[in-house]
């Protein structure tokens, strides 16, 4: 767990991510409203659109990881996730 007083700061830093985060996904929304311009040929309209889906799924990700950092906050659990722990041949193995 961490100390008292570094959890106030991870709290505000974690507070700060998500505000700009949203400012992010904002931004997002912002171009994937944006009408495409019907002038465009078909190799630029279809680049725009493929745009248009990254931004889908850029804020897609970001709002998952607000979420994720929310949570944290609320509950106060500010430990390191590890997709792998260390096994037994990893552990007595020469580095």
């Amino acid at each position: 767990m961490v100390k008292e007083s570094n959890k106030s700061y991870v709290q505000r830093t974690l507070q700060d991510l998500i505000d700009s985060s949203k400012e992010a996904v904002a931004i997002l929304i912002n171009d994937i409203k944006t009408p495409l311009d019907p002038d465009l040929s078909d190799e630029k309209r279809r680049n725009a659109i493929k745009a248009k889906k990254e931004c889908f799924i850029d804020a897609q990700e970001i709002l998952i990881g607000i979420s994720k950092l929310e949570t944290q906050i609320t509950e106060g659990d500010f430990k390191e996730e590890k997709d792998f722990e260390k096994g037994l041949a990893e552990k007595f193995a020469k580095r």
